[in-house]
């Protein structure tokens, strides 16, 4: 190969240019091959994120009707004492209007 093709008695000049040529040829390829990888595995990880994302967001949405749910829930159990406060006093005033009704009707004799 470092005869020339034309006349074999003399050298060829464009031999090493070649070589570096072939060299750097091998290089981009290796380079482009790495490169389509490389892109590849990144669109793959996008592609799985944007999924992750998606589940995530509808755990979310979940979680935010289970929170909603949880709060009504006990904002109505914090009535309830409220209610049944409410309820204790009425008797408590009903039980002392009985009780003094009860000691007038005594005095009149009835």
């Amino acid at each position: 190969m470092d005869k020339c093709i034309i006349n074999p008695e003399l050298d060829c000049i464009g031999s090493a240019k070649v070589a570096v040529l072939a060299e750097r040829v091998d290089r981009l390829e290796e380079w482009r091959d790495k490169s389509s990888k490389f892109h590849n595995d990144f669109y793959d990880w996008q592609r799985t994120q944007i999924a992750r994302d998606a589940r995530l967001d509808e755990q979310l949405k979940t979680m935010i009707a289970d929170i909603s749910k949880v709060l009504a829930w006990q904002e109505s159990q914090q009535v309830k004492p409220a209610k049944r406060w409410d309820a204790i006093t009425d008797k408590i005033i009903w039980a002392v209007l009985a009780a003094v009704i009860a000691f007038l009707l005594g005095r009149i004799g009835l």
